[in-house]
């Protein structure tokens, strides 16, 4: 048996509402209602350039995993979509602007285009971000790293989870880098952010992850070439996701 992950807009909310009701069972469905109203999200403007689809996609997708409870998965996409966001952004700004340099362990690159961005790890479009202050606030920049920490973590190691907690904050240690000696790095969470979830293993974590990147491509990609040509479109919130059985 294959399950076939189609996505569909929401053309007849019902019927397909009851097709997830078929498919989890009504706590199932309560928690990911909670968890949607939770975020509490405005719409993020993403623009038409290339790749700017499954930027879309990709942020649908990490809704579906966060809000269901497939929290590992969540955190992993979140670092996906961060690195999707950069790439689109970094596009728009090199048609606009022509070739970017890059410097890597001592060695000038220039990049052209798309094709030269993707060859690129998540840290390096980090950094060609930061030199070029297409991220003008250093909070978020920083809140970038600490997706890569954690995706890093849950890909290579374990889901680490905010344990404790300190003057208001919740906390959490990570690891920064794996070189020896290895180094850690200490994330913080405002409690009264969280209060009304549930916090099941993970889920916080996985709500870190969602409402900062969400944050980063806000900025991000708000006043990209791409949506001062050709017009402005939100990203899509109305998704639904229906499982087929072949």
């Amino acid at each position: 048996m294959v399950l076939i992950l189609t996505v569909i807009r929401m053309d007849c909310p019902d019927k397909h509402f009851l097709t997830l009701k078929k498919r989890f069972n009504d706590k199932k469905l309560t928690e990911a209602a909670v968890r949607r109203a939770h975020l509490a999200y405005k719409p993020i403007r993403i623009g038409y350039g290339n790749g700017s689809g499954k930027v879309r996609f990709l942020l649908a997708q990490l809704h579906q995993n966060y809000y269901f409870g497939y929290f590992e998965t969540a955190c992993t996409m979140a670092g996906v979509l961060l690195e999707q966001g950069l790439v689109l952004r970094l596009s728009t700004f090199i048609a606009d602007r022509g070739p970017v340099l890059y410097k890597k362990k001592g060695e000038s690159i220039w990049i052209q285009n798309r094709e030269d961005l993707l060859s690129l790890d998540l840290i390096d479009l980090m950094q060609i971000v930061y030199e070029n202050k297409l991220l003008k606030d250093e909070r978020l920049m920083h809140q970038a790293h600490q997706i890569r920490w954690i995706r890093n973590m849950v890909v290579h190691d374990r889901m680490p989870q905010f344990k404790t907690e300190k003057n208001g904050y919740l906390e959490m240690q990570v690891i920064k880098s794996r070189k020896r000696p290895m180094k850690y790095a200490i994330v913080k969470l405002k409690r009264e952010e969280v209060e009304n979830l549930a916090g099941k293993r993970g889920e916080i974590t996985a709500y870190f992850c969602i409402s900062r990147v969400r944050s980063i491509l806000e900025q991000l990609l708000d006043d990209t070439a791409a949506i001062k040509e050709t017009g402005e479109e939100n990203e899509d919130s109305g998704y639904l996701f229906r499982w087929e059985e072949s």
